[in-house]
């Protein structure tokens, strides 16, 4: 019996210069006049609302603001942003940000559909009924949740984020519009590009994969190579942000269906516990897992590595292609600025077995190419401490 492979994406996708500019005639498509913007308190305060305010204004649609998006989205945020789409009448929900805000409106979009508590529906599938119309605008060129049918919720209770998953959590329409990352600051246009270069890397040896992941991973680890330390460098190189626009999105074109590793369990550990940015912890972690995959994935780390130096292709073993590979990762880092030591981040060594049961009831570990052990979670830790 042939394997059949399942590939998600939003029914609209809109990249490039200008694409913000459609945002009203999108909207329109839905017939409600009311939209809820879920964001943060800093982009509350740039001109971007107001803007967005505008377009849909053209269509005779109105908004609503929500401006509490933390930087890893809590339960609580999420029932105050679905309290206030109740409570203003709204029929669909726009998301401007990076992950964060794309997991909160997501989340509201579910919630709008089915009854509460959103807990009930941790996992693949649990949600029976498709979100509210949710568009996503996406401001960072690194998470790509503005396409994926998943959205990660922290529960502040037990410090665990809460994973969930299914075809019904899609957003209707996603926008990537590069001109809306040029102001973006350097660390997070640093942390998000390697959040992308992971996805595309664990998603490359997922045993999930499959051809057509395989050819999107490859060619989004060509573009993020080829300029994100450009767009950290000069934040207002066009180019550079339009490249990593369509790096990232098909790095999460790829995760989004072939799935992603450990580098993700122990990121979402690590975030849970300590509130941590989830791109640096997984440029922090990514070349330690990669070491640790090795005895697997050696000849995949070298397609990679012949990716972004074609050149070498005839010339080097796997082995060494591969430990080439993990050089390429750690030196492009080091560059951007995430080479650091978990340690500066206020991670605690005493708190690694904690981390480590916590990664390990991650659904990311059933992706991974070795399923590890307690003590190669620990193990990993210890080297990027």
């Amino acid at each position: 019996m042939p394997n059949t492979s399942y590939f998600f994406l939003p029914n609209v996708s809109l990249l490039g210069r200008g694409a913000l500019n459609h945002i009203g005639e999108q909207a329109a498509r839905f017939h409600t006049n009311h939209f809820l913007l879920v964001t943060d308190k800093f982009l509350a305060a740039t001109e971007l609302p107001n803007r967005i305010r505008k377009l849909l204004g053209i269509e005779q649609i109105d908004m609503v603001l929500y401006d509490g998006v933390e930087p890893n989205p809590t339960l609580a945020s999420v029932n105050a942003a679905y309290e206030l789409y109740c409570q203003t009448g709204c029929g669909g929900i726009i998301s401007l940000g990076g992950g964060s805000a794309h997991d909160c409106a997501k989340a509201v979009g579910i919630l709008a559909t089915n009854p509460a508590p959103l807990a009930r529906y941790v996992g693949v599938n649990q949600f029976p009924n498709e979100s509210a119309p949710v568009i996503t605008v996406n401001t960072t060129a690194g998470t790509a949740s503005e396409i994926t049918n998943c959205f990660l919720i922290t529960d502040t209770d037990t410090n665990v984020k809460l994973i969930f998953e299914g075809v019904n959590a899609l957003a209707n329409v996603a926008i990537d519009d590069p001109e809306l990352m040029l102001t973006l600051p350097k660390g997070l246009t640093a942390a998000t590009g390697m959040d992308a270069l992971t996805h595309a890397i664990e998603c490359y040896v997922s045993n999930l994969s499959f051809k057509l992941t395989n050819e999107l991973a490859l060619i989004a680890i060509r573009y993020i190579f080829r300029s994100l330390a450009t767009a950290v460098q000069e934040p207002g190189n066009l180019e550079a942000r339009d490249d990593m626009v369509y790096g990232q999105y098909m790095a999460g074109m790829a995760f989004g269906n072939g799935g992603v590793g450990i580098v993700h369990a122990a990121a979402h550990a690590l975030g849970g516990t300590y509130n941590l940015p989830h791109g640096l912890c997984n440029a922090i972690l990514l070349p330690h897992v990669m070491r640790f995959n090795m005895k697997a994935s050696a000849k995949r780390y070298a397609h990679m590595y012949y990716t972004i130096h074609p050149d070498t292709a005839a010339a080097l073993s796997d082995e060494d292609a591969s430990n080439a590979f993990i050089e390429a990762v750690e030196e492009l880092s080091a560059a951007i600025g995430t080479k650091i030591p978990l340690h500066e981040l206020g991670v605690q060594e005493c708190d690694f077995e904690l981390l480590a049961d916590k990664a390990l009831k991650d659904s990311c570990c059933e992706t991974n190419p070795i399923f590890p052990a307690k003590n190669d979670i620990i193990l990993i830790l210890k080297a990027a401490f």
